[in-house]
Order: structure tokens, then sequence, then C-alpha cells
């Protein structure tokens, strides 16, 4: 059983808000309907606690309920400032100042999408540039449903990608640290005992203690070298062109390589086949995806692109010219193109990445997780082999 926040709205008494355990979402959507009110939401409850770094986490989070229950609003053909005000009165304390803000702007005469353009930091440019395609159009509700759907996905592929991480890092995290505490904690304590005794160690194990002597006078040294690799490698990133070449170098790395690109090909066909589904422009949607994609490589790509598209030339045929998108990808688009559903195809393609990367990222953990178990065991191994062999060789002396 798990336990579900939920929201409703009733024509007498407001929002009704509550908490009830379900075997399944489906299951109280299915028994919350029965009461005769309006579901705005229903979410699983969990048990992040947003403080510190985590509270612009936890922001960004409350955007896909907030989405959704104001879609829902608006669909019941309830004015937007007086959606928000109902939004105001119950929603999570962490995005009342937002909502309250956005409430302000409207009534002071603003489109929604020019209220949201005050938290670009909360909101992302496919999200106003949205808002604003369904303002003009007539069609905010529908528009919002979709974008709270569009979120969702997002969320979802983030989910899983992280899930799956999750256990590799944990155990390469405990190997690393106790493979650290043999080395600075362990070994130094017997190789007080083996030098009081003035004997002839192996040469494993004389090795193992000049690891061990080292690792603890000039460790420091590695933790200022990691620091300023790391500050080195910020610092690059700000410049375009060395950025640019870093991206380009990290989608020829092999396994993983692939894997990055695809991610990036799928948030490319998501991004703008929902913004192209929604009626924003294709020139416009290609800006706005330019800056949702993190590879800077890919990115530049995509400006090239819109300069040939800007020209006449098409979409599908510039982005096969620069080797932008696979070959299924490619065939996939046309089709779109001359059918003049190139929404729909982006957003077929998006779905099928999605599947071969949430595949080949489980085939990828399967593969690390026995690779890391021996790779650990390997090193444990043989510290703990040389350290015994340094102590039975004592026992030879001996006798």
């Amino acid at each position: 059983m798990s336990t579900f926040k939920y929201k409703l709205l009733s024509t007498s008494s407001g929002i009704i808000e509550g908490e009830k355990e379900a075997p399944t979402k489906i299951e109280l959507i299915t028994e919350l309907r029965k009461t005769g009110h309006v579901i705005l939401s229903v979410q699983q409850t969990t048990k992040d606690k947003k403080f510190g770094f985590l509270s612009g986490r936890a922001n960004k989070k409350a955007i896909l309920p907030f989405t959704q229950e104001l879609a829902t609003l608006l669909e019941g053909g309830i004015p937007i400032d007086k959606s928000l005000a109902i939004l105001l009165s119950s929603h999570d304390i962490k995005i009342r100042p937002i909502v309250e803000n956005l409430l302000n702007g409207i009534k002071s005469g603003k489109s929604l999408a020019e209220a949201l353009n005050s938290h670009v930091k909360l909101f992302s440019s496919v999200y106003i540039n949205m808002v604003r395609a369904g303002e003009e159009g007539g069609v905010l509700p529908q528009v919002l449903k979709r974008l709270g759907m569009f979120q969702e996905k997002l969320q979802k592929i983030r989910g899983e990608i992280i899930s799956a991480m999750i256990y590799p890092l944990l155990l390469s995290s405990t190997g690393v640290m106790s493979v650290g505490a043999l080395i600075v904690y362990v070994i130094p304590k017997f190789s007080q005992i083996f030098e009081g005794m003035g004997i002839s160690l192996p040469f494993t194990t004389s090795v193992l203690m000049g690891v061990s002597q080292y690792s603890i006078k000039y460790g420091w040294i590695m933790f200022i070298a990691a620091f300023a690799t790391f500050f080195l490698y910020k610092r690059a990133r700000k410049d375009k062109k060395t950025s640019i070449k870093i991206d380009q170098r990290k989608l020829k790395l092999p396994v993983v390589g692939n894997l990055l690109w695809k991610i990036q090909i799928s948030r490319f066909a998501r991004t703008l086949g929902t913004l192209l589904e929604n009626g924003v422009p294709l020139l416009k949607s290609m800006d706005i995806v330019k800056d949702v994609l993190s590879n800077q490589h890919l990115a530049n790509i995509l400006i090239t692109v819109k300069a040939n598209v800007k020209e006449g030339a098409g979409l599908t045929v510039s982005l096969a010219q620069m080797g932008f998108l696979p070959e299924i990808a490619v065939h996939l688009l046309k089709v779109g193109e001359e059918t003049g559903n190139l929404d729909k195809m982006l957003l077929k393609v998006a779905d099928n990445f999605d599947t071969d990367i949430e595949q080949k990222t489980k085939r990828l953990v399967t593969m690390v997780e026995p690779v890391l178990i021996l790779l650990m065991g390997a090193v444990i191994g043989v510290i703990v082999i040389s350290m015994l062999t340094a102590i039975l060789s004592v026992n030879d002396m001996r006798f």
C-alpha cells in the first residue's frame, strides 16, 4: 500500500485536501471520482526533506502539481485569476510566493506568460513559450495539460536513470572507503609491528607499505589536485569553444558516448515535438531547444541547422547532413515532414529513444555491478593476501 496526497474541488466547500492509502494511484482516482468532486491532483507522498540546497529542487518538483491543478481549474471554466487565487489558498508553502506573484501580475494586466517571465529560474523557456502559444491560440487549458504530461514524462525518465545509477555509485563509494580505511588505518599498524621485528618483507607487502606511507604523507596533494582539476574543468566549460570540444569528445566515449548522444536526441525530439504541437513556430522552437540541450556540441549544430532552415532547407535534411540524428530517426522525421505530422513523429522518436535508453542503461548497470564487485574484491583481496604473506613469513622465521 502506498500513501497519496489528493486535492479535490468542491462546489460547496472549495478545495478539499487529504491523504489516503491505496494499492495504486489509478484505484484511488477511481474511488475519489465516486465522491462527485473534481480531482485536482493525486500525488504519491515522498520522504524528501526540503531544506538547504534542496529547496530549489523542491520548488521545481512543485511545478508539476501546480501545472496539473491549474489546467484542471481552467478546463472547468474558472478564470485564470480565480484559479490562481484558489491555488494560492491551498498550495505548497514553497511555491506560494510564486503563485502570489503570478496572481498580482495577472491582476495588473499581464498575460500568464509575461508573469512567468519573472521566474525564469523556476519556469523553463519551453514552459513559458508553450503558455504564450496557448494564450495566443485560446487553448491554454489544453496546453497546460500537455505541459503537465511533458513534465511528468521527463521526471519519470530522469528518475529511472538516477535509480539505475544509485547502486553502482553506492557500491563504488563503499569500496573506495573500505580500501581507504585499510590503507590509512590498518596497514600502518602492521607496518609498525613489522618494522619493530626488523625482518625482510615480501615484495607485495613492501609495495603496499609504501603506498600506505605515501598516501598518508602526500594524500593532501591528491585532494588538492582533484579540486584543481574540477576547478579547471568548470573554468574550461565557461569558454564556448573549449566546452564544445569537451562535449564532442564525450560523445566519442566507448559505450557511454552513444548513450549520452541518445539522451540528448530524446530531449531534442520531445521538446521540439511538444512545442510544435502547441503552435510555437519552428524557428522559435529551435532557439528554445538549443538552450534545452546540455551538450554544447549538439546545440552548436542546431545553430547551423536553424540557419539552413531559415534559408529554405528542410529540417530533417539539415539534421541528417550535420550528423545530428541516427538513420532511423531521419527516416521517421522525413515521413513526418512529408505528411505534415512532424510534431507527432518527433514525439514518437522521443518515445522510441526513451525505451532504448532505459534498456541500455539497465544493461550497462547490469554489466557494471559485477565488474565493480570483482574489482573491489580483487583490490581488498590483494591487500589481505599481502598482509597474510608477511605474517606467515614471520612465523616461518620463528620456526
